[in-house]
């Protein structure tokens, strides 16, 4: 009987556990590397969109700024502010003016004072419609006239006022004629009609113009020497704003002593 030869091919014992532990080396290994390469795709893939992003951005903020501001060239007629801030100068706006339009106005539509104080007491709302003029969401403005007898005079502050009495005379003091230094508010600027916001480059101009309006009428009633006038009669062109009823302060445009009183 012949021997068989032993069978060379067959595997080692120990061969199936050797290689169930080389696949799960590899299996780990691949494991570990995957998170990386998914993170430097996943960095790729993001790069375009942010700079994408990036510049959205910045185009946005472009376009909410303003590079820069078209005004009108001519500097003449209406638009008193087109000359911009550093050459606009108030006091030789308001000079041109006063005496062409801002006297002329006043003295042309002024309403006689004591119809008007009349009206306010009446109804308020029907004497502004009819004799007041509003300037955006200011308070109304009225241009007032008449003659009236000076029966007091304050100068214990830089506001000084004549305390005016109009017909028929009782002896107290029905409005007051302010006459400096200082004269309060901005009813001449308000209160004429043609001097506007929209004329100017900006808010200061425009509070200036009012200021230098304020300070020729200073000039008008320094003119008739107001502390001197207690008991005379005064004929009067101004402009007040209602603010308080019970309080008329008006600011005078032009003024003349009439004479004395009895």
């Amino acid at each position: 009987m012949q021997e068989r030869e032993p069978n060379n091919d067959r595997p080692l014992p120990g061969w199936e556990d050797s290689m169930y532990d080389h696949a799960q080396r590899v299996s780990r290994t691949k494991q570990d590397n995957w998170p990386r390469m998914v993170s430097r795709a996943s960095s790729r893939d993001r790069l375009p969109l942010l700079w994408g992003g990036l510049a959205f951005l910045v185009c946005l903020l472009l376009s909410a700024c303003s590079l820069y501001t078209v005004r009108p060239l001519n500097a003449s007629g209406d638009n008193a502010g087109s000359g911009g801030p550093q050459t606009f100068d108030p006091t030789s706006y308001v000079n041109q003016i006063w005496d062409s339009r801002i006297v002329p106005t006043v003295v042309q539509q002024a309403h006689d004072a004591s119809e008007v104080l009349a009206a306010l007491k009446a109804n308020q709302q029907v004497a502004q419609q009819r004799y007041g003029h509003q300037e955006g969401d200011g308070p109304y403005t009225f241009m007032v006239k008449g003659v009236g007898r000076v029966v007091s005079i304050n100068t214990s502050s830089r506001n000084g006022t004549l305390g005016l009495d109009l017909p028929p005379y009782d002896g107290k003091p029905d409005l007051s004629l302010q006459i400096g230094p200082v004269i309060l508010g901005t009813a001449i600027r308000d209160g004429v009609g043609f001097i506007h916001f929209s004329q100017f480059v900006n808010q200061i101009q425009y509070a200036q113009v009012a200021d230098a309006l304020n300070a020729r009428a200073v000039q008008v009633a320094q003119s008739i020497h107001p502390t001197q006038l207690k008991g005379k009669l005064i004929q009067f062109y101004g402009i007040f704003a209602l603010t308080d009823p019970q309080f008329i302060l008006v600011a005078p445009v032009k003024l003349q002593v009439e004479g004395s009183g009895s």
